[in-house]
């Protein structure tokens, strides 16, 4: 019995809308309407006798046997996409995938100085990674964040989140100390404010006692609310340590530091400008610690 051949390209698309979970997004990213994509995945799915997605209204989702596909091919395409692409760059580009606040509040920033230790290098930055999210292709290194307890699988440590209350100046002014909690808010930027949530587990604060303010998605939001005024936040050392330094923000030092994660690396290449950077970031994010 002769066995069907799979369009490779079809496979491709399948993977980049089962990673980015929509078809227009998918199409945006590599050029191509979403109604050929579709049309594409569907002859897939005929050869293969399955279906990979549960259509309704505007919105898909992975079946049983998508996620499997998924799975199984995803890895493979990416090493072929990561194969192809380091056959077109440069030895010394660096390809690194991190968080937006990450990213603006710390790596940028640093950036001149790996570029005095290693003149020749290129790093090219990809933000908006998150949590559990796929890595890109072209990304020889990502960065992300993992809560306190998740597992890290190979992720290698950079830095820990000992974070600390941090708030404007100027909201010191009339209330010091504890009593800061009950009448300055705090500044919401996590999903059920996990946060929050164990920092009051762990310094003995009733988190009842707590009053919430504004809310935003990121920590580059949140931290631009804290220097306007709006409020207290925790504050990672990697992203407030600017701030506190050129005083636009200050820790709140009548309560412990409290761990609440990692922020984490894992390396895709071992080419050498690859190690070069990762070394560089751990040397870097212990100077903060």
């Amino acid at each position: 019995m002769q066995k069907t051949r799979l369009s490779l390209n079809a496979v491709h698309l399948f993977t980049i809308v089962a990673r980015t979970g929509s078809l227009t997004v998918a199409g945006e990213e590599i050029g191509v309407t979403s109604s050929a994509i579709s049309h594409r995945i569907k002859k897939l799915e005929d050869q293969l006798g399955v279906s990979f997605f549960t259509r309704s209204n505007n919105s898909i989702a992975l079946t049983d046997a998508g996620k499997r596909f998924f799975e199984e091919v995803a890895p493979a395409v990416a090493l072929i996409e990561r194969s192809a692409d380091a056959l077109r760059r440069d030895e010394n580009e660096v390809g690194v995938h991190a968080s937006t606040s990450l990213a603006v509040r710390w790596l940028i920033p640093s950036l001149d100085r790996f570029r005095a230790a290693y003149p020749n290098a290129r790093v090219r930055i990809e933000t908006g990674l998150a949590a559990g999210s796929q890595i890109g292709p072209t990304a020889d290194i990502a960065i992300r964040y993992f809560r306190a307890g998740e597992q890290t699988g190979d992720w290698d440590i950079l830095a820990p989140d000992v974070s600390r209350v941090v708030v404007a100046p100027g909201l010191l002014k009339t209330t010091e100390g504890a009593a800061i909690l009950p009448k300055v808010p705090a500044i919401q930027c996590t999903r059920d404010n996990w946060d929050w949530r164990l920092w009051c587990a762990n310094t003995g604060v009733p988190f009842e006692c707590m009053t919430f303010t504004h809310e935003f998605d990121t920590d580059d939001a949140a931290l631009h609310a804290c220097v306007a005024g709006l409020g207290m936040m925790l504050g990672p050392p990697l992203l407030t340590r600017r701030q506190i330094t050129a005083g636009a923000l200050v820790e709140l030092s009548t309560f412990s530091p409290v761990e609440l994660g990692s922020y984490r690396f894992v390396r895709r290449s071992d080419r050498r400008a690859v190690r070069q950077f990762c070394r560089w970031i751990c040397q870097e994010a212990q100077k903060v610690a």
